[in-house]
């Protein structure tokens, strides 16, 4: 992963109010080496790296959705568009199509380039899916609204409360109890101060009770719905959730702790934790089947076959205190859908904090938390080196990627993400969701 920049150089300008005239310049926008902002110019006939807009119109777009941007899950509502789409900054320039969907942990940013068939005089020419650490995004915004506020200020104009509103957050930041309540209302979709008190305050008494890792992914997921979800989960699918042992608990945590690298994304750590444990529970290369993972996890016999009648909202793991030990609700009555959760719940026990009472695995959100046990239930499940080895082509039929899910006891869906995300098939492949 690397940085996020927005570099700029200020215009003149002839027409417009104060500060349009100040703050017009040309902006460069970078991440990971990809230029978000390279146009052609057809007038002018040449391409350049920089597109030229209004600055206060992106720095006052950063500040208002900064919450949001840093912490809000990516979901199809015109209000995340509004706070996740540079478009949104309006003010009659033609803007990149440039997203910024946070997981918690990194920002993915997503640029298209313009239509062929537009009309317009400049085209933005590239397409690129990156992903920038939090922290990197964050500095990249820092610099930037920074310099917009300090060009105002140098140049006497009143920033239309750009200014106070700047300050604002950085208050909010400084601020540790403030930052906790704001970026819960980010993550359940809110603007600052447009969450109900009672929600939020809700969602902090459960973090006390479950832990706030728990309660803010099963937000993400649930959003308002949050509260009542973890209530469901903790009544019957809890006292009816199946009970598993996880062999050397501690020595795997202390493993994973130190042999895998904090700066790896998610599915990368996921991956080398998936094989440690494998190592470490001396299961050799190739599918473990079901009675294995019975026998492994000291599952009584028969229950990890036998669907439980228990409603609830997602799967979910709890916490009693033994770390060596879990329970796990599988909501699915599929076979290779058990097999797979139980593996994500398992990946969870291993990663999540210890706080945690309730294990999460929700079903539809991109956090970071949920893109760690789906690459750890793969991996372990289906060893992508063993995938390869098995299906023995680098252009798999439909046929051989259903007998190779048959032979791992996973999906066929699985196994298809699984040679998408390595670049072995085009994500055309997948089926839409």
């Amino acid at each position: 992963m690397s940085g996020f920049s927005i570099d700029f150089q200020w215009l003149a300008r002839e027409y417009g109010d104060e500060v349009a005239r100040s703050t017009l310049a040309e902006i460069t926008i970078t991440a990971s080496g990809w230029k978000a902002t390279q146009i052609e110019d057809l007038l002018a006939k040449t391409v350049r790296p920089g597109v030229r807009v209004s600055a206060f119109a992106l720095a006052q777009w950063f500040v208002s959705n900064w919450w949001r941007l840093l912490w809000e899950p990516e979901r199809d509502t015109t209000s995340w568009r509004m706070s996740h789409k540079v478009g949104a900054a309006g003010e009659g320039y033609l803007w990149p199509d440039l997203t910024f969907v946070s997981d918690g942990e990194a920002v993915l940013v997503r640029g298209r380039p313009s239509p062929l068939k537009s009309e317009q005089p400049v085209r933005y020419l590239n397409s690129f899916d990156v992903f920038v650490p939090v922290h990197e995004f964050e500095g990249g915004m820092d610099s930037f609204v920074e310099a917009v506020v300090g060009r105002l200020a140098d140049t006497g104009i009143d920033a239309a409360g750009l200014d106070s509103l700047w300050r604002e957050v950085l208050a909010e930041r400084r601020d540790s109890d403030l930052a906790t309540w704001r970026k819960l209302e980010a993550i359940v979709g809110y603007d600052p101060d447009d969450a109900p008190d009672q929600i939020i305050e809700a969602l902090q008494r459960a973090e006390l009770e479950y832990g706030s890792g728990a309660v803010e992914e099963i937000a993400a997921e649930s959003m308002e719905n949050a509260l009542a979800d973890i209530e469901v989960l903790w009544g019957e699918p809890r006292r009816k959730a199946l009970q598993l042992v996880i062999p050397s608990f501690n020595h795997l945590k202390r493993r994973i702790s130190e042999e895998i690298r904090s700066s790896l994304f998610p599915w990368e750590k996921a991956t080398e934790a998936a094989r440690i444990v494998r190592e470490v529970w001396s299961l050799g290369p190739g599918p473990v089947s079901t009675s294995t993972l019975a026998q492994v996890l000291e599952i009584k016999k028969g229950s990890l076959e036998d669907a439980i009648d228990v409603k609830g909202p997602m799967n979910a793991g709890f916490r009693d205190g033994n770390l060596d030990s879990l329970s796990v609700f599988l909501k699915s009555t599929i076979q290779v859908s058990r097999r797979f959760a139980l593996l994500r719940l398992v990946g969870d026990h291993l990663a999540a904090p210890q706080s945690d009472r309730l294990l999460p695995a929700t079903p539809k959100t991109r956090t970071q938390r949920q893109k760690f046990q789906r690459a750890f239930a793969q991996e372990f499940l289906c060893p992508y080196s063993d995938l390869v080895s098995y299906l023995n082509s680098s252009e798999p039929s439909d046929e051989a990627i259903e007998v190779a899910a048959n032979h791992f006891e996973v999906s066929e869906r699985m196994v298809e993400t699984l040679l998408v995300n390595k670049g072995d098939l085009e994500r055309s492949c997948l089926p839409c969701p």
